[in-house]
């Protein structure tokens, strides 16, 4: 698809992402004088806008293009799915206009053009975390142990809304790095309402960070809840720490102390709990992990820095004498 100039009255810059729903651009509110982020949901394969799609029976399922059979089948079929690639972008903005947080962007507008939707928000500068992981050899313990507590933070928040919000999609990528150092939390195309005792069809699933549950191989339908955020943190925690990727789960990577010695207990602690393929034996609440976190982590990471100190004395001292 050939990049716009305008969408209403927002003049695009550039491509600053692309995900697997849709495009975000860099444009310029010529109104308000401001930068905004546009995203642009993409239709699904095979979809067709108007009568004609509802006139060939194409129905999209999933993304797939299949044939209905009688004229009330295609209507329903078609409807169904073609409506879909709009609820999506409905869905991720009403979660977003219900939610207020430091780390999270803030909806502006929702526009409609030639078929497709765009969602103007906030315009977050800085770098995602995969970025900032890759460009940086290592992140210090302290940095790590501020970041937990700043996910964690949000992931409660989301989660003690009511209904909860499940997000469903925690990976680097999806995390920015602002120029003051604090994340904030980006792409609520996966997330939703957790709707108690029933089964969620259409699952975000992204291999490396997404739990088990989510790829339906637990025999239980495809279903995700608090716990599979939770292991997703798991997962982001350990990338962060040792810049590896998660290949897929279970986890099977080597320990983080393997790749960071000096790290204190409690990170390789919390994601060993946290990656646990069955969810049951996972903290079953993000405030576990912050009461571990605080009991555990400060002391360590104190403990840890001492440690540090005195090693770096040491290499010191010995250079000196020689």
């Amino acid at each position: 698809m050939e990049l716009r100039e305008r969408i209403g009255k927002y003049r695009i810059i550039r491509p600053i992402g692309q995900g697997a729903e849709g495009n975000v651009y860099l444009a310029q509110d010529e109104d308000l004088c401001r930068k905004v982020a546009i995203k642009q949901v993409y239709k699904l394969q095979g979809q067709k806008s108007g009568e004609a799609a509802q006139a060939e029976g194409n129905v999209v399922e999933d993304g797939m293009s299949q044939e209905a059979g009688s004229k009330e089948e295609k209507e329903t079929d078609w409807k169904s799915g073609y409506t879909w690639t709009n609820k999506r972008i409905l869905q991720e903005a009403d979660i977003l206009r219900q939610l207020k947080h430091p780390m999270l962007p803030v909806v502006y507008d929702l526009l409609w053009e030639d078929d497709l939707w765009y969602m103007v928000m906030e315009y977050i500068q800085g770098m995602t975390l995969q970025e900032y992981v890759e460009k940086n050899d290592s992140i210090e313990e302290k940095q790590v142990y501020i970041w937990a507590e700043q996910l964690l933070d949000i992931m409660c928040y989301l989660h003690t809304r009511k209904p909860p919000v499940i997000y469903r999609d925690l990976k680097p990528q999806n995390v920015m790095v602002c120029p003051d150092n604090h994340l904030k939390l980006i792409d609520f195309g996966a997330a939703y309402w957790r709707n108690f005792g029933t089964c969620e069809m259409r699952m975000a699933a992204t291999p490396g960070y997404s739990a088990p549950e989510q790829f339906g191989h637990t025999g239980q339908g495809i279903r995700a809840d608090e716990r599979s955020d939770i292991y997703a943190f798991g997962m982001l925690l350990y990338f962060t720490v040792t810049g590896m990727e998660p290949t897929k789960p279970p986890y099977t990577s080597l320990p983080v102390r393997d790749y960071q010695p000096l790290l204190g207990d409690w990170v390789e602690s919390i994601i060993r709990r946290c990656i646990r393929k069955d969810p049951s034996e996972r903290y079953q609440m993000v405030q576990e992990i912050q009461k571990e976190l605080h009991d555990c982590g400060g002391h360590h990471a104190k403990r840890m820095r001492r440690s540090f100190i005195r090693v770096v004395e040491k290499k010191v001292w010995l250079t000196e004498m020689e």
